[in-house]
């Protein structure tokens, strides 16, 4: 005896391993696009060292020299 729903469920199972190939591809353009903005956020990290250790020297330098104006006048 052939059971009746055999087409059907074989058409919700194209249907759903057709969805999961949808999404797989979609995930790994995504990772993709995640792994460039992580590229970026590098550089932008390395960056924004770079600056603080620039500014904790220049502070450090006008500090020893005297030449720090006061936080007043620096707003100007």
């Amino acid at each position: 005896m052939r059971n009746p729903y055999d087409e059907q469920q074989t058409q919700i199972l194209a249907r759903i391993s057709n969805n999961v190939v949808k999404l797989n591809e979609t995930l790994l353009e995504l990772n993709q696009k995640i792994e460039e903005i992580n590229e970026m956020n590098s550089d932008l990290v390395a960056f924004s060292n770079i600056w603080n250790h620039y500014q904790r020297n220049a502070n450090l330098y006008l500090t020893s020299t005297n030449s720090m104006e006061p936080a007043a006048t620096a707003k100007r």
